[in-house]
């Protein structure tokens, strides 16, 4: 049976010891709905703990969210406010969000829009953002890919390939210690370049950006 709370809320917390956390929100919804956990309401947030193999949460469209599971699959559908994340091992998706701030061991995080900051720390899995602001995300290893950019970037990879698509001119560090870089800048961008593994230095003069890229093994590309 679901437990709802028609009480305006700000913020949801999540807690859950094993099994997936799966969060929708729902545009014009007005309440939050909890299917597998009980919710306890204090004040402006309202705090999810459970213990069975599977949360299914329903929240209203922009409500922050800090969720926090020590295995398994975390899933935010729809559109939502800021989004913190920290967990052991599980995938962790997420459809829309105003900020993100994910925190993993082992998994593969898969975003498909960040309007503001993404900052993510991995572990071993793999990172795609399709979609975000100013970056910074730091994994063990897998592969990072980060496209239509907005603001600076700071990726760094002890094994992996980097791959950095930028919506605008902006500065960029990315260091691997092994692995391909691939950064592309927007059409007519002039880019300073601080690498130790390509031969051309940039643009002279003035410039757009700075790009600092570094591999220990792997080509290095800036265009």
């Amino acid at each position: 049976m679901a437990n709802d709370t028609q009480i305006p809320l700000e913020v949801l917390r999540v807690a859950s010891t094993s099994g997936s956390v799966r969060v929708q929100a729902v545009a014009g919804l007005g309440e939050v709905s909890v299917d597998g956990a009980a919710v306890v309401v204090e004040g402006s947030g309202a705090m999810v703990t459970a213990t069975s193999s599977r949360v299914a949460v329903r929240v209203p469209e922009g409500l922050d969210l800090l969720i926090g599971t020590s295995s398994g699959r975390v899933e935010v559908l729809g559109s939502v406010g800021s989004v913190a994340v920290v967990t052991t091992s599980g995938k962790v998706s997420v459809d829309e969000a105003m900020a993100v701030d994910i925190r993993t061991r082992s998994g593969k995080v898969d975003i498909d829009a960040v309007a503001g900051e993404c900052r993510i720390i991995g572990g071993s899995g793999g990172v795609i953002v399709g979609r975000c602001g100013p970056a910074h995300v730091t994994t063990d290893s897998g592969r990072i890919t980060l496209r239509d950019v907005n603001g600076a970037v700071h990726a760094h990879c002890a094994s992996g390939r980097i791959d950095i698509t930028m919506a605008t001119a902006s500065d960029v560090v990315a260091e691997t210690v092994s692995g391909r870089i691939s950064i592309a800048m927007p059409t007519g961008t002039k880019v300073r370049v601080d690498t130790s593994t390509i031969a051309a230095v940039g643009a002279n003069g003035e410039c757009d950006c700075v790009v600092t890229a570094r591999s220990g093994s792997g080509r290095v590309v800036v265009g």
